[in-house]
């Protein structure tokens, strides 16, 4: 193999960290930087100076990463070399460590791996037992946070007498008998692999006297105890090689150690620190935000990140009024990014990154109403499947019948019968007597024991059948005949024995076979997994050391369990086909080591990112930080102003700094033909054609990110439509909304400035005026007037007959139609308010019309007028003159009321040069005069106020207009000489129009 080959293809800085002699070397690797291209060129150029593969341990965190490595390696170097790395995940390191050589420490033989399903168990039951108050998981939580820390005592908590607390006290209690219930079972939990090694390696260092280099992998996420093993793996050699980026430390919760790097510099301190700042993945504007964000941390490793993309569009901090506005707003530029972009990019290439997993059920809601399918990263693992899990936990009691809880899930699985209280006492007495729960049954059902659980004959009898099924696996297990289809083999005697797809179909409703289809799947795996092994491609074995004596770890079965059981892959395939695109919705913290074209950011706001429980804000700005970098072309952050539980939220502090907001743009992309050029070349991928993007464009409801406002601020109530709505022409095609809010407190006086000007009603709704509704006026609707205005009317037209001599000289209108109909009503003629019973001033008179009652501005009687029922003006006992307000003038009478009273207009005889407006509903519009030439009159005022009795607090019973325009009285007479009404047709000639109009009018009386 040739050294030269191997440089080729790196930049002036990885090749500097490949080829370095460093003894103790640190990679210090940005985002997107190329770290797994540079640790696995190292690791083969190590290889070739000399050094031997199964000396060489290179160290990841997950089995994706660990294959992934390796199948570079062989690439770069060939022969078959890679599989003879001891390379793996911390966890299958230890294990492999620990299968060989853990007799030295007192591990037997054969000893399983209790998963976080069977710690909680265990858990669960010690605390249920011993009545703790303790969380079953919480306890869990603390017990691996211990462990990680390399089991020293967590802080004591102590009450005021220096006494132990309670609840320390009942952790304490819970610990130990975790402890004791592993040993009992000859199990192992995760935490465990790694403290024994450590373990082993401090008393027995010549385990790993042949290792002559090692190699980590995300150093920031190491724990002190993968520091200490980092540093036994190397003790002989000390050389090491660390690939790490401190400012993308976001796991310590998993008690990662961000100052283990500090401590590497302070124990080695001939360390050469070699840093790689080309970024391979994101544009420069994404890559100059990130930066932006980061190093606001001014204890941090300064370290720069230079982009080889273009600049690209600069990312989005979007700010929407609230939660669900936000998850709508997602759904809708991930459809417009698909439909400008035509078919560049599939929904693959989108990925919505959560602070914290209880955000995506709005965002679920918004994709799925939209029709966006998506997938969540973090959910149901292939091995977490019930019909997966089942099969697997009968492998596991085969394999290592100490576990107890695997034999308690599979005991009545498929029934025989055997209830929870049965299993639960039998586990019980299992740790009471501290035995396993399978030696309990094999005792009892050969007869050796008698067990203080009483069973029932039947349940003996399927308790023997399941024994068997077991012990004849085992008696598989052992045939050295079969090493090469052993896994296959149990799996599918298992299957047969307990018939499973029958059991699926009927307990599990599988008629579909979608669970057997996965089941199916299993076998398929372990097949290729037995395969891997027969030709070496699975070789765990260690290099033998003089003076240290090996256990054989030839058993398929139990390593292919440790396999699947330390395995922290998804398998999200469909079983049906090909996998579909989809939208990916994962936590920060999942998606670290991954990218995306397009990321979204939502909730960007205090209290979600930096979180409201968080104690480190360094560590919640990293977080951030590693969101913003998974993105390649397009990054877009939002903060809704208020959150899901209407609370009003503050942007980030990491985004709110304006050397930060200058980087950022306030909506998305135009997404034109430069902006797609620029994706394409990120993404390496063919430009589209214009004709694809206008076709994939058709059927988007805005081709900009127009929909909400920019600054987060409803405009309107989508119940209501405001005059500034008017044009819009994002409103286009909507139906236009049936009512406008108006102020009833504007004075008269502002009719034309209203007019004239956008209005905007200050009142956020209507029931924020409803201090100003009366009972009567939310009864009414609209275009209706009640019996009791039709009363005040007429009570105020005798009042004015009663006046009218004292004014007649200041009148100008003619009253001959009035007094014709005086002369045809009788004396005794009863008024209304009579017909009625109601008190009210009676006149034998007819009630005399004046100007007073006929006003430019709508303070007329209630008589009709075109479109329009107005109330009658009123005044005080003080004779203050009450103005109606403009907005009440334009109430229409509809068309179920009673005909139009008899109306006097106005003669000839009117002022010109002045301009009369009134009000009526916006769904009429003006019509414009027929004669230009025509001169406008206005009615002057009355010299001094009328005095009525109508009540003003009625003024409010009648609902406002719509909206305002204005028309001159010219055009009004124009209306009355056409006989036409704005939409309503109606005889505007009065009672002469009526058929009967020579008849004698007589109202009805009232009975007594």
């Amino acid at each position: 193999m040739n050294p030269d080959r191997l440089l080729e293809n790196l930049n002036q800085s990885q090749h500097a960290a490949v080829s370095s002699v460093a003894e103790q070397l640190a990679i210090l690797a940005g985002p997107g930087s190329g770290k797994t291209h540079t640790l696995t060129s190292r690791t083969a150029w190590l290889l070739t100076q000399g050094l031997q593969p199964w000396n060489i341990i290179v160290a990841t965190f997950t089995v994706k990463a660990a294959r992934e490595m390796k199948e570079r390696i062989g690439r770069l170097i060939g022969n078959g070399l890679e599989s003879k790395i001891i390379l793996g995940t911390f966890h299958s390191i230890a294990r492999r460590y620990l299968a060989r050589y853990g007799n030295l420490i007192g591990i037997p033989k054969g000893f399983g791996i209790a998963d976080n399903s069977d710690s909680l168990a265990i858990i669960k039951r010690i605390c249920k037992a011993n009545n703790f108050n303790i969380e079953p998981k919480v306890a869990q939580s603390r017990i691996s946070g211990k462990k990680a820390r390399g089991g020293t005592p967590i802080e004591q908590q102590k009450n005021k007498s220096g006494a132990k607390s309670v609840e320390l006290q009942e952790f304490e209690r819970c610990y130990v008998e975790y402890e004791a219930v592993l040993k009992v079972s000859n199990l192992l939990d995760y935490d465990d692999l790694l403290l024994r090694c450590v373990d082993l390696l401090r008393s027995h260092p010549s385990c790993v006297s042949n290792v002559e280099a090692v190699l980590i992998d995300e150093f920031q996420d190491t724990n002190l105890v993968q520091f200490d093993l980092m540093r036994l793996f190397a003790s002989q050699k000390k050389r090491i090689t660390i690939v790490g980026d401190p400012d993308q430390s976001i796991y310590s919760f998993r008690a990662a150690e961000i100052k283990n790097y500090k401590t590497l510099l302070r124990q080695y301190p001939d360390t050469v620190t070699i840093t790689l700042e080309e970024n391979y993945r994101s544009s420069a504007a994404i890559l100059n935000a990130a930066l932006g964000v980061i190093e606001q941390d001014d204890s941090r490793v300064k370290k720069r990140l230079m982009a080889t993309h273009t600049v690209g569009t600069r990312p989005v901090l979007r700010t929407l009024s609230g939660a669900h506005k936000e998850a709508e707003w997602i759904a809708l530029e991930i459809q417009r990014c698909q439909g400008r972009t035509g078919g560049l990019m599939d929904m693959d290439d989108y990925a919505i990154l959560l602070r914290s997993a209880q955000l995506s059920r709005l965002v679920e809601t918004a994709l799925g109403k939209a029709g966006i399918a998506y997938r969540m990263v973090g959910g149901l693992r292939f091995y977490d499947r019930i019909e997966i899990k089942t099969i697997l936990d009968y492998l596991r009691v085969i394999s290592h019948s100490g576990n107890n809880d695997a034999l308690a899930r599979i005991i009545n699985t498929p029934s025989r019968r055997i209830g929870d209280g049965t299993i639960k006492s039998l586990l019980e007495e299992a740790d009471r007597n501290k035995a396993t729960l399978w030696s309990l049954i094999l005792n009892s059902v050969q007869g050796k024991q008698n067990t203080t659980t009483k069973l029932q004959k039947p349940v003996e009898q399927n308790l023997s059948k399941l024994v068997n099924v077991i012990l004849k696996a085992k008696k598989m297990v052992t045939d050295p005949s079969k090493r090469e289809t052993l896994t296959v083999d149990v799996l599918k005697f298992v299957m047969e024995k307990i018939d499973y797809e029958n059991w699926l179909e009927i307990h599990h409703g599988d008629v579909t076979k979608a669970r057997w289809d996965n089941v199916q799947e299993l076998i398929t795996q372990a097949t290729e997994y037995q395969t891997q092994i027969v030709y070496g491609f699975e070789d765990e074995s260690l290099p033998m050391i003089d003076g240290l004596e090996q256990e054989e770890d030839d058993d398929p079965l139990a390593r292919f369990l440790a396999n699947v059981t330390l395995a922290s892959s998804v398998k999200n395939d469909d079983v049906d086909g090909e996998p579909k695109p989809q939208v990916t919705i994962s936590t920060i913290h999942a998606a670290k080591g991954l990218e995306w074209p397009v990321v979204f950011i939502p909730a960007a706001y205090e209290g979600s990112i930096p979180h409201s429980r968080a104690e480190d804000e360094d560590e919640e700005r990293r977080l951030l930080y590693v969101a913003m970098t998974r993105a390649k072309a397009l990054l877009y952050m939002s903060v809704p102003l208020q959150n899901s539980r209407c609370e009003e939220t503050t942007l980030s502090p990491f985004l709110s700094l304006s050397s930060i907001r200058r980087l950022l743009e306030t909506r998305g992309p135009s997404l034109g033909s430069s902006t797609v050029l620029d994706i394409s070349r990120i993404v390496r991928r063919s430009c589209p054609t214009a004709k694809s993007i206008d076709e994939s464009s058709s059927f988007l409801r805005s081709t900009e990110d127009d929909i909400f406002s920019e600054d987060g601020i409803d405009r309107f109530d989508s119940r209501w439509k405001l005059e500034s709505d008017a044009g819009d022409p994002r409103r286009d095609g909507e139906r236009a909304p049936k009512r406008q809010k108006v102020d009833l407190e504007r004075s008269q006086s502002d009719v034309v400035q209203v007019s004239d000007q956008n209005w905007k009603t200050p009142c956020a709704t209507t029931m924020d005026r409803a201090q100003s509704f009366t009972a009567p006026s939310t009864a009414l609707g609209k275009g209706f007037v009640s019996v009791g205005t039709h009363f005040d009317v007429l009570n105020e037209q005798s009042i004015n007959a009663t006046l009218g001599n004292s004014i007649e000289s200041s009148v100008t209108v003619s009253q001959k139609p009035l007094a014709k109909a005086k002369s045809k009503l009788p004396e005794d003629q009863p008024t209304i308010a009579g017909f009625f019973g109601k008190k009210g001033q009676q006149s034998s008179q007819c009630s005399k019309i004046t100007t007073t009652q006929i006003r430019s501005r709508p303070q007329a009687s209630g008589l009709p007028s075109i479109g329009a029922s107005n109330r009658p003006r009123t005044s005080t006992a003080n004779n203050r003159s009450h103005v109606i307000p403009s907005e009440l003038a334009s109430h229409r009478v509809g068309p179920s009321q009673i005909k139009a009273r008899p109306k006097v207009m106005p003669t000839e005889e009117v002022q010109t040069h002045r301009r009369s407006e009134y009000v009526a509903f916006s769904s009429s519009p003006p019509r414009p005069p027929t004669r230009h030439n025509e001169q406008e009159a206005v009615l002057q005022p009355p010299e001094q106020p009328i005095a009525s009795n109508t009540k003003p607090e009625l003024m409010s019973c009648i609902r406002p207009a719509a909206s305002f325009h204005k028309t001159t009285l010219t055009t009004v007479q124009n209306a009355m000489a056409t006989k036409k009404t704005y939409g309503i047709k109606r005889n505007m000639n009065g009672w002469k129009g009526r058929s009967n109009a020579s008849k004698e009018f007589k109202p009805p009386l009232r009975k007594n």
